[in-house]
């Protein structure tokens, strides 16, 4: 598909033939990058459909695009999750954006005992629509047919249930005795990531996490910060399995 421009689209704005830009795709579409009827455009869904389009005259305002030919890409196996204890500052806005341009599946931050941020309620949705855009924003410069998925904070108790669910789960903890790349299967269809705060998790905290099926496992000598153990660990997984490199 030869369409430049690449644009996200809610899938319950797909009609058959045709797909309509929400009102924010067509000011960028129109205004910013002065896209005319005719052109060309690559739309995607945001869960694997990628069309080919032409634009087509505005409706109620926004860009209705006639869909020319599509496709359906399979996500990469196995999909990473990351598990993000909450980090001071900033850096939660940078492990988004670089996690959702690896292609990170999905990104779940959490509270763990040691966090020191504690987010008041009003700020914690304020987050969770900030983290949502900058996915999108990400899948559209990346040209990934799939936005990472983000929810809102998870309490430690809620974490761990979380964990219990997930079919292949690992904990980086500087004090471990594996290595990430020994842990992983042959074959997985979902890797979990937990990553812990600044000061990393405690022995009780590896405990639990193991107890609930995320074996604590190491990168090697180095400790890396928590912003950046997170990619590190992510793109040694997708290299592993043969996604990236």
């Amino acid at each position: 598909m030869n369409g430049s421009a690449w644009f996200v689209a809610s899938p319950r704005d797909w009609f058959g033939d045709h797909v309509l830009l929400d009102t924010g795709e067509t000011h960028h579409a129109l205004h910013v990058l002065r896209i005319a009827p005719g052109e060309v455009i690559t739309v995607s869904d945001g869960r694997g459909t990628v069309a080919r389009c032409s634009v087509g005259a505005l409706r109620d305002g926004r860009v209705a695009a006639e869909i020319i030919d599509q496709r359906v890409e399979s996500r990469p196996e196995p999909e990473i999750v990351l598990y993000q204890a909450a980090p001071k500052g900033s850096k939660i806005d940078a492990i988004v954006q670089r996690s959702a341009e690896l292609g990170v599946a999905e990104l779940c931050v959490f509270e763990s005992l040691r966090s020191v941020v504690r987010w008041e309620p009003p700020k914690l949705q304020r987050l969770a629509t900030r983290w949502k855009a900058a996915a999108r924003v990400v899948a559209k410069q990346s040209r990934n047919p799939y936005l990472m998925r983000t929810g809102p904070v998870l309490k430690w108790a809620e974490l761990i249930d979380r964990i219990t669910g997930e079919p292949c789960a690992l904990t980086l903890w500087e004090d471990a005795s594996e290595r990430l790349r020994a842990a992983l299967p042959d074959r997985v269809s979902r890797v979990a990531l937990v990553v812990g705060p600044e000061g990393g998790f405690s022995t009780e905290e590896a405990a639990t996490l193991a107890a609930a099926g995320a074996a604590p496992v190491s990168l090697g000598p180095r400790i890396f910060r928590t912003e950046m153990a997170p990619l590190v660990a992510a793109s040694a997984v997708l290299w592993h399995y043969g996604v990236i490199g």
